[in-house]
């Protein structure tokens, strides 16, 4: 598939994401090869802005690439994806100082960001955050704190970091579904920066064993002006800017439910079973799903933008079940083989259920989802 006329993914760029998805499910960390072959290709910079750079692929664009590289490696594709979503926010919400400094290290140097927002104990949505950001005496901001599960961290040579602010008077405090808050800031954090400290190991995960995934202190960093994204009431916003967009976490698991269906034809095919009733049902039904899943995350970036978020959320849970899914019928279908240890399945399966504890996990989509739809549904309806 060329993604663009720049980049044109030959044989050897499967192949290596492929092997280094291998690799990387055995060592539980970052495949070199892989990365390497991330940085290389372009892609990092797919969504900045051709002034800057960059292709200037929109989210249509960008979630295809995506699906294309979650066939091959799904972490390489969580690695991407979270990394588009940090460059579109800095395209929206960056000062023009700010896009000069962080956006061609982007697409011409293969830069890579990673989000620290999570933290033990904090909840899904993002308000009860323990991480924060003070003034210091010569006019920049301290940032003191932990994070955890934060994809990339083991490789990324820059953060964009969720911070809580100090109250102030009339803060108001967000009530029911939310995605962060008002009171909180995003900032753009330098890997080197003193004080900022990543363990090299990255967390024994069960799936998306290759992302890079781990934790991030912050003890008494010290940040200028110029390193605050957003705050106030822009940071709820640009929390939600991808999916606004139409960017969508759906496009690794549409990638992860072709790789499996494609598992199972190559099954059918090796043992000659394609005329086996049984079969013949289950390819058909796990072609239909991957193609729905796919029309989804397509349709995601058409029609009124006004309810893309709501939409957004709703792609992403229907295309994390349904790689879900795909990979418990073709395990089905695949049978003692489909349980041994090696077999290509059980890692696409793993993968594909982390995809649903991800960005954000299905349980807060499907909580967001009902808090945009109370209104419609009440007494005046």
């Amino acid at each position: 598939m060329n993604l663009h006329d720049r980049f044109t993914p030959g044989p050897e760029f499967g192949e290596t994401l492929r092997a280094g998805a291998r690799r990387a499910h055995e060592t539980g960390e970052v495949d070199a090869a892989s990365l390497e072959a991330l940085r290389r290709s372009g892609l990092l910079g797919m969504m900045v802005h051709e002034d800057h750079g960059g292709w200037g692929y929109d989210a249509a664009a960008a979630n295809a690439a995506i699906e294309t590289v979650a066939a091959d490696n799904p972490s390489i594709a969580i690695m991407l994806y979270l990394h588009c979503a940090v460059a579109v926010r800095i395209e929206q919400y960056g000062t023009e100082t700010q896009k000069k400094h962080w956006l061609p290290r982007i697409a011409r140097r293969g830069e890579l960001v990673a989000s620290a927002w999570s933290e033990p104990g904090s909840t899904a949505d993002k308000r009860s955050l323990s991480t924060t950001a003070q003034r210091d005496t010569a006019g920049g901001w301290e940032i003191k704190g932990g994070k955890t599960f934060s994809t990339s961290a083991t490789v990324a040579d820059f953060f964009i970091v969720l911070v809580q602010l100090p109250p102030t008077t009339g803060t108001a405090h967000a009530t029911g579904p939310t995605y962060g808050g008002s009171d909180q800031a995003l900032f753009l954090v330098e890997a080197a920066t003193p004080g900022v400290e990543v363990p090299p190991d990255a967390l024994d995960m069960a799936g998306m064993r290759g992302s890079g995934t781990g934790m991030v202190q912050f003890r008494d960093v010290t940040v200028g002006e110029d390193n605050l994204l957003c705050s106030g009431s822009a940071t709820p916003e640009a929390i939600q800017l991808p999916h606004r967009l139409g960017l969508t976490l759906g496009a690794v698991s549409v990638g992860l439910a072709q790789a499996a269906h494609e598992t199972a034809l190559a099954h059918a095919r090796d043992r000659d079973l394609f005329d086996e009733p049984r079969f013949q049902r289950q390819l058909a039904s796990t072609e239909i799903a991957v193609r729905s899943a796919r029309a989804a995350v397509r349709d995601l970036t058409t029609g009124p933008a006004q309810d893309r978020v709501l939409r957004a959320y709703c792609v992403k849970v229907f295309a994390s079940t349904t790689g879900e899914t795909v990979c418990g019928t073709v395990r089905g279908l695949l049978g003692s083989a489909g349980y041994l240890h090696a077999h290509e399945i059980n890692r696409i399966s793993q993968d594909a259920e982390a995809v649903t504890h991800m960005g954000p996990p299905t349980h807060l989509c499907l909580d967001l989802i009902a808090g945009r739809l109370a209104p419609a549904t009440g007494p005046d309806r």
